[in-house]
């Protein structure tokens, strides 16, 4: 099959949840025999000979933005003949709507709509959106909390296919990473893995960390580790140093996703403090990791952990509560332990990047076959 991947961002170029399942996305699938077009604005060589790029134009027209979906628009007509689906990653208010809606009502182009989240903001405007929605020749959410929202709003029936990418752990020993990057035997590592931005909670949790008080986190040898980029990261590194906790919290800033294993074998405790979530890949990557999870009691997050199960839940927004689960976690070892392996063999029962590839293949030729 010739698939055609609107991607304006991707990894490596942006490290987001969304761009890091479409890269390894298409690598499985052209590991499966399928040609890729993508239309994106990044420089990454492919370095394949069944992968082809359409390099977005940014800046020929007034706004980027229109620039891109001119762009894709006009490219989408000159290759239709060669193209037999196009995949449209989609999150709230996604503007890849308007191109591709366009492309459909005036060539009949088949296209997939895969949703991952973003807020779930109201549409505006709401017609463009809710027609993008009604002719896709199929839909799927990421979770079921989407799927339920987006069905609600279109109409129309929806898949579930979890963003899965192919997770390894990491083959250096916990000793080595903490010597490598300048952590202590005796420490005790809480993770933050992700954006560093209001809906992702990153707040929450330096505020929960701080009211544990230097006292406590010095008795317990705690740190905790940031390991990514965003809005919030000037904000929440200028609170570190107003009050004096720069030797307890870290800023590792963004890594290539090749190195986020390490992440999860240094550390000894994985937060997740968000506001909101589709299915986040941290939290899935984090399971697989048999880490202790801490997650906030929202969808997205509480469809995957359950409380004092595989995890545990803490009210959304409630520093206070997230400091407990903290103080539970440090101070119940075997709680810590029992959490951690039921995470593991959950993700282990229930994931598969190669099955959720298939799932997607088989959609696509369906849709396909249909056509011819």
């Amino acid at each position: 099959m010739n698939i055609s991947i609107l991607s304006p961002d991707i990894y490596p170029c942006v490290t987001g949840g969304l761009e890091i399942f479409n890269y390894y996305f298409i690598k499985e699938l052209v590991e499966r025999g399928h040609k890729i077009l993508i239309f994106t604005t990044c420089d990454h060589d492919w370095n394949n000979k069944n992968i082809s790029v359409v390099k977005l134009r940014e800046k020929f027209l007034l706004y980027p933005t229109l620039s891109i979906n001119f762009h894709i628009f006009f490219k989408l007509i000159e290759l239709r003949k060669w193209i037999d689906i196009v995949h449209v990653p989609y999150t709230s208010n996604s503007p890849l709507a308007y191109p591709m809606l366009l492309a459909k009502k005036l060539f009949n182009i088949p296209y997939i709509i895969l949703i991952h989240g973003g807020g779930m903001y109201p549409w505006r405007p709401k017609t463009p959106h809710k027609l993008f929605f009604r002719h896709a020749d199929a839909v799927v959410a990421v979770s079921d909390s989407i799927k339920k929202e987006y069905e609600k709003r279109s109409g129309r029936k929806i898949n579930v296919i979890p963003p899965l990418i192919p997770f390894r752990e990491s083959k250096i020993s916990k000793g080595e990473l903490r010597n490598k990057y300048g952590f202590g035997d005796n420490d005790t590592i809480i993770l933050y893995l992700g954006s560093i931005k209001k809906i992702k909670g990153s707040e929450i949790l330096l505020d929960a960390f701080l009211n544990l008080g230097k006292e406590y986190i010095e008795e317990n040898n705690l740190k905790l580790l940031y390991v990514g980029d965003g809005v919030m990261k000037p904000t929440i590194e200028e609170k570190v140093r107003e009050r004096n906790f720069n030797k307890y919290v870290k800023f590792f800033g963004s890594i290539p996703h090749e190195k986020a294993s390490q992440m999860y074998k240094l550390a000894d405790i994985y937060v997740i403090p968000s506001l909101f979530e589709g299915l986040p890949l941290s939290l899935l990557e984090a399971m697989f990791n048999g880490l202790p999870i801490i997650g906030t009691d929202t969808e997205g997050i509480n469809s995957l952990i359950s409380h004092r199960k595989n995890g545990l839940l803490f009210e959304r927004g409630n520093a206070g509560d997230l400091k407990e689960k903290i103080k539970e976690l440090v101070e119940n070892k075997d709680l810590s332990s029992k959490l951690g392996n039921a995470a593991k063999n959950d993700f282990s029962k229930s994931y598969n990047f190669e099955d959720v590839v298939s799932e997607h293949i088989k959609l696509c030729n369906d849709i396909v076959e249909e056509g011819l």
